[in-house]
């Protein structure tokens, strides 16, 4: 299996006259809801520089950009092609635990509302702290949109999306706490919103359990996460990922999952179905990547 490229070009750009997406605007999540394409993307002021990573090892990105805060932007379309703005964010840094960010939102349509799972990081992107956590907004409209904080683990870990509805009864996220692709279950949103920390503690105590995948070929080898939402289809769960290598460069993949056991894979590709080639994917604030978090 291969993705074509639907246009020559990429179908959002900055915008110099919007202070918080005039210097990039990348890895948006989508969803497409029978009439009207939904993208919420990550939008960056321009001004950032790039700087030199102390301590960066073999296969470690050499440089990071500071500063580097990333708002959520929203944008609709008819035709997947040509998207019309919201100039204001969706979603903008303000609380403690999304100071620093939100990031690589995924969107899941879920009983009745839109759930827009995001990184935040409550420290720099790219310094030596560890603020990267799992954050959740929801909205009906794309209009009022609550922040519901952060829902993941106190561990660095990211990649998360919801399933579009509930495997044998509970809520299903995907998450990625380095290299693979883990999954865990809530019994209702309460528990997931408000009392989570006790369902966590289980999970990470036997980690192992619930891994979805494993970096398996040359070109995921150091990590592996998930891109948009699973697809269900008859067939099993779609599951469209993204894999790096030891040289930091970013691959799509995929695999089909059972549709009771996600963690059954059922099939998963030998080579990526994308990867950086044009020059709207090689060259940017990441050169060497190439995300998939689009389900439509």
């Amino acid at each position: 299996m291969t993705l074509f490229r639907r246009t020559a070009v990429p179908v959002l750009t900055p915008r110099a006259e919007l202070a918080w997406a005039s210097g990039a605007v990348f890895n948006p999540g989508a969803w497409y809801d029978g009439e009207r394409v939904h993208l919420v993307f990550r939008a960056i002021p321009a001004g950032y520089r790039r700087f030199p990573l102390p301590n960066a090892g073999p296969g470690e990105p050499a440089y990071g950009f500071e500063p580097y805060i990333s708002s959520l932007g929203y944008a609709t379309s008819t035709d997947g092609v040509h998207f019309t703005w919201r100039e204001s964010p969706l979603l903008a840094p303000g609380e403690d635990f999304d100071r620093y960010g939100l990031e690589d939102p995924r969107i899941t349509f879920l009983e009745g509302r839109y759930w827009i799972v995001h990184t935040v990081l409550s420290t720099p992107a790219f310094g030596p702290g560890d603020g990267v956590r799992i954050g959740l907004a929801s909205t009906t409209d794309f209009v009022q949109v609550e922040k519901h904080g952060v829902i993941g683990p106190p561990v660095r870990d990211k990649d998360a999306a919801l399933f579009p509805r509930r495997i044998r009864g509970k809520l299903a996220l995907l998450h990625r706490i380095e290299p693979d692709i883990q999954i865990i279950y809530f019994d209702d949103w309460d528990e997931l919103l408000h009392r989570s920390a006790a369902r966590w503690a289980e999970h990470l105590a036997d980690l192992d359990e619930h891994v979805v995948l494993r970096p398996a070929r040359r070109w995921e080898r150091k990590k592996i996460g998930a891109g948009p939402p699973p697809i269900e289809t008859p067939e099993g769960w779609l599951l469209i990922y993204h894999g790096v290598d030891e040289t930091y460069t970013y691959r799509a993949g995929a695999a089909l999952l059972d549709l009771d056991d996600p963690q059954r894979t059922i099939a998963r590709v030998r080579v990526p179905i994308l990867e950086p080639s044009c020059s709207s994917s090689a060259r940017g604030t990441c050169p060497t990547s190439c995300f998939r978090k689009e389900p439509w």
